[in-house]
Order: structure tokens, then C-alpha cells, then sequence
């Protein structure tokens, strides 16, 4: 006898989703200000921290661009990893890591 269940999709929370993007931002930053700190500081007192904060930040930066995509944010087709882009209140899309605006998207 062979037996079949079907699946099920459970319904994702989108609002965990979209705080969960919000975390991954703010964590990627921190490390990316600690990374600049430690290498400011021009003294390795921690052989490979910078480029262990290095890889953590990337690592959080392309988990944020992969959420992003899937929850439908627009990401910086120029940058890498893609960075999640801004619309100013004029239409005018805006990528804030790069700096890059698309005039040409403005609505």
C-alpha cells in the first residue's frame, strides 16, 4: 500500500520576515564599522579580526540582498552584493551604498 500526504505551504509571516532583513542590515553595518575601527587602529592585536569582520559583513550583506530579492525589494543592479535601493519622494531611484541614481526610472 503506498501511502501520499500531500503538503502543505505554511503561510509565511511577512512581518518576521521584513525584521529579519532589518536585523541582517543593522548587524552587517556594525561589523562593517568594527572591521574600519580595527583597521584604523593599525595594530593587529588580533591576528585576522579585520578579515574575519570582513567575511561576516559580506556574508550578512548577500544574506540581506538574497531577503531582500525575495520579499520583492528593488537591489542595485551595480553593486555586489546588490544593495537594497531607495525611491526619493521625486520617483528617482536611489542606490545609497553607491550612490548611483536612475534617472531614467524616475515615475
Amino acid at each position: 500500500m503506498i501511502v501520499t500526504r500531500s503538503v502543505q505551504c505554511l503561510a509565511m509571516d511577512m512581518d518576521a520576515l521584513h525584521s529579519a532583513l532589518l536585523s541582517i542590515t543593522l548587524v552587517s553595518e556594525k561589523l562593517g564599522a568594527a572591521r574600519q575601527t580595527v583597521g584604523e587602529m593599525h595594530t593587529e592585536f588580533v591576528p585576522g579580526l579585520a578579515d574575519l569582520l570582513g567575511e561576516a559583513e559580506s556574508d550578512l550583506r548577500m544574506t540581506k540582498a538574497t531577503l531582500a530579492g525575495e520579499l520583492g525589494f528593488d537591489v542595485c543592479p551595480r553593486c555586489w552584493p546588490p544593495e537594497i535601493v531607495t525611491t526619493d519622494a521625486q520617483g528617482q531611484v536611489h542606490c545609497p551604498h553607491c550612490g548611483e541614481i536612475k534617472y531614467e526610472q524616475a515615475a
